[in-house]
Formats: structure tokens, sequence, C-alpha cells
């Protein structure tokens, strides 16, 4: 009975999606259109509706989404430029998250060849993009285990720092995804257990099956502490590239300065993951002068970091 209302329901929606691009490929301001979410890759149910970018001619527009209706289902959509699209797509292959959502989208038309160009591109992630999805994710990452943490060893309550446990695995398994070369989906953490199962089954499936306690809370602490200690080097190889590169003091803007044109990254991201490394003695840790504004007279002093291993071996997305 629920396979017969699965297929009418994929039905309806097949049909609604092919009214509304009948329709949209007859206005010449638009160019192509996207199918993206669960009908363009997985299954839709009652609940769902239809996500689709379109792209236009360059233009001013008044918002970029729109929710319309075909066969009483909802089709939301995003609306952009070919600029904006294409600037889009660059950012997302940073992003591990927005990358997944465009490789298992699908095009369903374009009057310009130069998007299906892009859309091509989509699949391939070099391994300079795969580093930057690392350092991004791992100074994440860092950022919610120092709450899990906090939550155990300072406020001894083991049940809130266990719901911190459960967001950071997310993130492992998208770190684990990436380090095997493929691209974390929404459903990352299935992915990332075919490729570590002893890791995400006590991670993941044990925490959430088993009874919770302070003892496994902390154990389980002790084992995403050892995979990122392992893994650091490759979690953090642009910053540490960059700063053997440089062989003096940077401080933390200078970094930020560095990689921000290209990613999203701030002074407290940087510091967490540049001081994580010092810990590990990855980095010597300094300070520099400098002030709260240009104008300023008041000398104050701000992270910077100095790189003196001479045998730092650069990564080149090798596993193990």
């Amino acid at each position: 009975m629920q396979s017969r209302i699965n297929e009418m329901t994929t039905k309806l929606f097949r049909e609604a999606l092919q009214m509304f691009v009948s329709k949209i490929q007859q206005d010449e301001q638009v160019i192509a259109a996207i199918l993206l979410g669960s009908l363009s890759y997985d299954q839709v149910w009652e609940k769902s509706d239809i996500d689709i970018k379109l792209i236009v001619h360059d233009q001013k527009l008044k918002t970029g989404y729109a929710c319309f209706v075909e066969n009483d289902v909802p089709i939301n959509t995003s609306i952009q430029t070919r600029n904006e699209f294409k600037r889009w797509v660059e950012r997302s292959v940073l992003s591990s998250i927005s990358h997944s959502m465009l490789v298992r989208s699908t095009l369903l038309f374009t009057k310009d060849a130069s998007i299906t160009e892009y859309f091509d591109q989509i699949r391939y992630i070099g391994e300079r993009d795969r580093q930057l999805q690392l350092m991004t994710i791992g100074s994440f990452t860092l950022s919610l285990l120092a709450k899990a943490e906090k939550w155990l060893y300072i406020k001894n309550d083991y049940i809130y720092s266990a719901f911190w446990i459960i967001k950071i695995v997310d993130l492992l398994a998208q770190i684990e995804v990436i380090l095997n070369e493929d691209i974390p989906m929404r459903e990352s953490v299935q992915q990332a257990i075919t490729y570590n199962p002893d890791f995400f089954h006590a991670v993941y499936t044990e925490m959430l099956l088993g009874e919770v306690n302070e003892s496994k809370v902390k154990a389980v602490l002790e084992l995403i502490n050892d995979y990122l200690n392992i893994r650091a080097e490759r979690l953090f190889q642009p910053i540490l590239a960059f700063l053997k590169a440089e062989a003096e003091i940077r401080t933390v803007t200078d970094i930020v300065e560095k990689f921000s044109l290209i990613i999203h990254i701030d002074t407290g991201s940087a510091t967490t993951g540049c001081d994580w490394l010092a810990e590990r003695g990855l980095l010597a840790k300094m300070e520099a002068e400098t002030k709260a504004t240009p104008k300023s007279r008041v000398q104050l002093t701000e992270p910077a970091y100095l790189f003196e291993q001479d045998d730092f071996m650069q990564w080149e997305g090798k596993n193990g």
C-alpha cells in the first residue's frame, strides 16, 4: 500500500515539474533550470517540495527567491543571473554541503553552452579545494569539541556533552569523506561509516543505541581527540604551508587576510586552529603588537605564529 502511495506521489511531482519546465522554457529571460533536492536524487513524499534554481540574463533582480505551484506542489525557486551563478559555483566548491547539493542536481535545460561547462565542472573537486574544505570544517569541529569538553569536564553534565558530540559527528563524517577524496552528501555519516566503520560505530551508532553515561562520553571524546590529532597536518595543511613559506612570524590577521578572499574564515576560527596546532608542536605561538584602529595610540597584542619544523611533509591527499 505504501509503495503504491509513493509511486503516485512521485508521478504527481514529476508531472508538476514537467508542467513548470514547459512554461519556464518559454521565458526568454530564463537561460537554464537546475533541479535540486529529493526529486533529483532521492525519494519524495507527501511533505516534500520541488527545489529548482533558475539562471537568468544579467539584470537587477528584486529578489533571489520565489515559490511557484503546479499540481498543488510547491516549487521553491532560487533565481540567479548568469554571473551570480558562476560565482556561486566557484564558492560552492569550497563548501562541502553546497557542493554536494550541486553534484546531485540535474540540469533540466540550458540555452547557454557555458552553463553546461560550468555544470560539468561541479563534478570535479581539486586538491587545493579539498584542503580548504578540510581547514574550514576542522576549525568548526574544534569549536564544537571545546563545548562538548566544557559540558563534561567543567559543568559535569555528560548528557549535554553527548548532545554536542552528536553535532560533531556530522563534521567528522565530512572530514572522513573528503579525506577519501569523495564529496560529502547530506547523509555524510552513512558515507563515512563505509570508509571508517570502527570509529563511526563507536562515536555515532553506539552513542545513539547504547546507554549514555559519563565514562562512555569521556571515552568518545578521547576517540575524537585521537582522530583529530592523527589528522592534524591534513586538516590545516593550507595554514601550515603558508607559514612555512613565509618563514617568519605572521599574525592571525595576516592568516585571515591570506585566506578570506577564497573561504569564510575569521580571526576567532583561525586562532582556534592555530592554537590547537601549537599545542601539538606543529607551530610556535607568539605575540605581535597591534592597535584597535589605524588612528589608535594604545598598543595591544594579537596572536602570532611561526612555523619551525624542518621535517614538515606536504600533504598530497594520501590516506592513512
